[in-house]
This record gives C-alpha cells, structure tokens and sequence, in this order.
C-alpha cells in the first residue's frame, strides 16, 4: 500500500515515507480516548459534551478564530507614498537620460533639480551599470504634513539608497532635499 510508513520511495532511493505530523488535536470526544499516544501517560480526554469538544475554551491565544478587522490606511500615507514613488522613479529617469530634467518642475523644489542636473552632467559612474530601477520606497510623516522618504533602488547587478524629504505648500507635495548613494 503506497503511502504507509514502511513503503519504499516510488523513485527507489530506498527512503521509507515519514508519518505526516499532527497540525490538529485529535478529536477526544470518543469516550475518554487519550490526548495523545507519544504525550504523558496517564492523560485521558474527558468525554465532551453533546459530541463535539470547544477548542474555544481551552484557547491559548486571544485570537477567536475569526478574520482581523481591516486595517484602515490613512489616507494621507499612501498619498505621500505615491507620491514618492512617482517622484522618485521620474529622479531615476532623469539621472539615465530617458527624461527632461524639466519634467522635474511639478515634483520638485528649484534646488533638487539643479541638484539632479549637476549629477547629470557630472555623468555619474553609476550611469554604466545599466537603468536604474526603483525597488522600494518607506515613507514616514512627521506631524506637520511632510515626510521622510527612504528606500532603494538597483542598477544591474548593484543595489544603492535614496532618501529624500516632501514637503507640503499649500496643498502640493514636493521634493524639497534629495540624497542618492
């Protein structure tokens, strides 16, 4: 019979299949059938009432069971970190030369983008490791609106940091510091 402790392996290795372990109790509402046969000896399940046993009741943890209540996202995280990730992809583009460093104009400050723009005349070394892609992206806000940005992103075979800080003006995100190593 395949599937029996002593069965040999169909491949013939000569490996005999282990017994699956036991993931659940046992069902002890039989009568009094033991707990479990490697356990201590002398334990005995009490017969459960109306047939069926309430794990509920003897529960270590505090979890009923049933699903976490959705956890409600705030709003202004997951703008910031679109924002962020669009922001940030749009630098990368712009440091490979696949885009204007003017495109920058609505995502960040004047003094980011000259940054930008002195990084790519300077011609980055990085630059012939081959396109840079975004890998992730943290964000955390601070109590005034603006957040701190940190992430990764890689270039062939090399991953590097980013880390940036947006600002809120008058409703608008921007990028007002940019760090890239």
């Amino acid at each position: 019979m395949l599937g029996s402790r002593n069965d040999a392996d169909p491949a013939g290795s000569g490996r005999s299949l282990a017994k699956a372990p036991a993931f659940e109790p046992p069902l002890e509402c039989a009568g009094g059938i033991p707990a479990r046969s490697g356990g201590s000896a002398g334990r005995v399940a009490a017969p459960c009432a109306g047939g069926a046993r309430r794990y509920g009741a003897a529960r270590r943890s505090p979890h009923d069971g049933r699903s976490a209540a959705p956890v409600r996202v705030d709003e202004n995280h997951s703008a910031a970190k679109q924002f962020a990730e669009r922001a940030l992809r749009s630098v990368l583009e712009v440091l490979d030369g696949r885009r204007s460093a003017t495109q920058l104009r609505p995502l960040a400050e004047p003094a980011v983008i000259a940054a930008v723009q002195t990084l790519v005349r300077t011609g980055g070394g990085d630059r012939r490791l081959g396109a840079a892609v975004l890998v992730n992206v943290r964000v955390v806000l601070d109590g005034t609106g603006a957040a701190e940005v940190f992430g990764g992103y890689e270039r062939g075979g090399r991953r590097f940091a980013v880390a940036a800080r947006i600002g809120v003006k008058r409703g608008d995100r921007r990028l007002t510091a940019l760090r890239l190593r």
